[in-house]
């Protein structure tokens, strides 16, 4: 059969696909009935779409997540924004593959990985060795290898893709480069906050192999700043080899890397470089929104209302952005 993607579905009809069932949650309306919210994916995109009048665990008995379905999907417009509903749904074409409709990072985990690593000794001084920040990256890194490789960034609005938190850093590390040519700053505690402000995520996100992530327990208890902050305290207490000061100026870098208060910040950025990790996490964070919507909009096409941004975008009608 053939194969749609989501951004070539029309609103309001009714069009025939394969999907990956990422994930399935039950919610109730407000009339009381159940029904199902399923994260749908086609390898490039992924929608929520809405299976009425349906429990998870009746859904269950028919389709597991991390499975692939055909799936008769209807866009529809409401309240201004673009819903989606699936109608009918059964098992997908024997030929197709789940990691062709796997979501992943545009980039090998392994090489973004080894770039991470590599490019946070830029910032060590000469003659410097050992007890570096960058040596802390290397070390927390390697500790982590095995998750770190697909883990998502978040569970939903941005990165939240196989090899997503790898992605996200890699892209803000390669950003400060560039910003720390133009301003003064300490690099290696800079390139250091870069490469570890989402190491909590680890902790905080359960990823699946799949790359779909859910909120561990430890992450809805604490969140991933604070969770970071005890993954540098806990490499500081097994190798006692680092300046208390950098590690101190390090862990004030993620507690305040969310920029305010109401954002999640646990206190506000004191020095350049936490300010300027700020800034860099919500440029890529912005950026990658904007991508994601660009890939599904035509020249000339303005979008729905961006949760993340708060904002409609539009796509100008005209190629100028390596396109």
């Amino acid at each position: 059969m053939e194969i749609i993607k989501i951004r070539d579905l029309e609103a309001d009809k009714k069009t025939v696909t394969v999907v990956l069932v990422a994930s399935i949650e039950e919610h109730e309306t407000q009339t009381g009935s159940v029904y199902c919210r399923l994260a749908l994916s086609d390898g490039e995109s992924q929608i929520l779409a809405n299976l009425w009048n349906t429990s998870k665990e009746d859904l269950l008995k028919k389709v597991s997540e991390k499975t692939l379905i055909t799936a008769e999907l209807y866009p529809k417009v409401y309240k201004g924004a673009l819903g989606y509903e699936l109608k009918r749904y059964s098992a997908a074409p024997a030929e197709c593959r789940i990691e062709d409709f796997v979501i992943k990072a545009p980039m090998d985990s392994e090489k973004m990985f080894n770039e991470i690593t590599t490019l946070v000794f830029r910032g060590v001084p000469e003659g410097n060795d050992g007890g570096t920040l960058a040596t802390m990256v290397y070390n927390i890194y390697h500790k982590y290898y095995n998750n770190i490789l697909y883990w998502s960034a978040a569970k939903s609005v941005h990165h939240n893709f196989y090899g997503g938190l790898l992605y996200h850093t890699l892209r803000m590390l390669r950003a400060a480069i560039m910003v720390s040519k133009v301003y003064p700053v300490d690099i290696e505690l800079l390139f250091a906050g870069v490469a570890l402000h989402d190491i909590g995520k680890l902790v905080e996100l359960d990823t699946d192999s799949l790359g779909v992530a859910d909120y561990s327990i430890d992450g809805t208890l604490f969140g991933h700043t604070l969770l970071g902050i005890q993954i540098i305290d806990d490499e500081a207490r097994e190798n006692p080899i680092y300046n208390p000061e950098k590690v101190k100026m390090l862990k004030h870098m993620l507690a305040s890397h969310h920029g305010q208060l109401d954002w999640g910040a646990i206190t506000l950025p004191a020095i350049p470089e936490a300010m300027m990790l700020h800034e860099i996490d919500m440029i890529d964070s912005r950026m990658m929104q904007f991508e994601d919507v660009y890939g599904k909009l035509e020249n000339g096409e303005m979008s729905d209302r961006i949760f993340g941004l708060g904002t409609s975008i539009y796509k100008p009608d005209y190629n100028g952005r390596g396109e």
